[in-house]
């Protein structure tokens, strides 16, 4: 799908979710190289910038929530292909924060990127705002009952963070090479955005690592919290098996048959079997309590 808005120094084409013959078009009628479009369409690229003979290709990650993939809350590639006169923006998905940038804030192509990179930024640290949310809400709920469920959501969120840090990085590493190119940041505004951004990209990192820590901790203690009741489920069924397998023995000896002692009177036999049971009862009590099994 295109969409092209004309504006003052530029024009600016937006290609959301495209299709083969979208590709075609940029081919074709943009002079986009193949080997361009083969990386845009690679949903695991990784951001960089590339310099082609007509045009600059700016490839960056944003946070995307993804039914698609194994993890929910994922990044996808953003294509910024840039010349003298027009942008091009191109992305497999649709590219919502696209919209939250406003006609005054595209004065130049360097601007528009740029603030395209800030809105990235922002967008990171409103997603890890809401995985924490997540994150706190699962830990309410292990508090009350440890469930496979919220275990899962927990090890989700970790996923995320591993992947907005790989992406956070890598499009701070962009921005820098996009200030070392000649001429991009010619402007106060221009490199007030540049350093905007750069603040907005250093706090996501540092909320991801805090975050990150905190949600190791969280895992840690109730790994921990399933460790011991384990070992008390396993304590428990230890001394119970201690207690049937004692008068199991006993019962089993005297059912032999062979001549047992005071067989020949039962009340006897019944009290000599009880007591000789509850004997060994107490001493396996006393030592499972001096042990401190359970």
């Amino acid at each position: 799908m295109f969409v092209t808005e004309k504006l003052k120094t530029f024009s600016w084409v937006n290609v959301g979710n495209p299709d083969h013959k979208d590709f075609e078009k940029l081919q074709n009628e943009y002079k986009i190289d193949e080997d361009n479009i083969s990386d845009i369409l690679d949903p695991d690229e990784q951001p960089r910038l590339e310099v082609e003979d007509d045009y600059k290709v700016i490839i960056v990650r944003f946070p995307i929530i993804n039914r698609e993939t194994d993890t929910l809350w994922h990044t996808e590639p953003l294509s910024i292909i840039y010349s003298s006169n027009r942008v091009i923006t191109v992305c497999r998905k649709r590219c919502d924060l696209l919209d939250k940038i406003k006609k005054s804030e595209k004065t130049s192509r360097e601007e528009f990127i740029l603030n395209i990179m800030y809105y990235i930024a922002e967008s990171y640290l409103r997603m890890l705002k809401e995985l924490n949310k997540r994150v706190l809400e699962s830990k309410k709920i292990l508090q009350e009952r440890i469930r496979k469920k919220e275990l899962l959501e927990l090890l989700e969120v970790e996923n995320s963070y591993t992947l907005y840090m790989a992406g956070i990085r890598g499009n701070i590493a962009v921005l820098d090479k996009l200030e070392k190119v000649r001429g991009f940041v010619k402007t106060d505004e221009a490199a007030e955005l540049a350093e905007d951004a750069r603040i907005e990209f250093g706090q996501a990192t540092e909320v991801v690592t805090s975050y990150s820590k905190m949600l190791k901790s969280i895992k840690e203690t109730f790994e921990s919290v399933i460790n011991m009741d384990s070992n008390t489920y396993i304590n428990r069924l230890t001394l119970w098996n201690i207690i049937l397998v004692v008068p199991t023995v006993i019962v089993g000896y005297y059912g032999m048959n062979v001549r047992l002692p005071f067989a020949e009177y039962d009340n006897i036999a019944i009290a000599v079997f009880m007591v000789i049971m509850i004997l060994l009862l107490g001493f396996a009590l006393v030592g499972i309590l001096r042990r401190r099994i359970v």
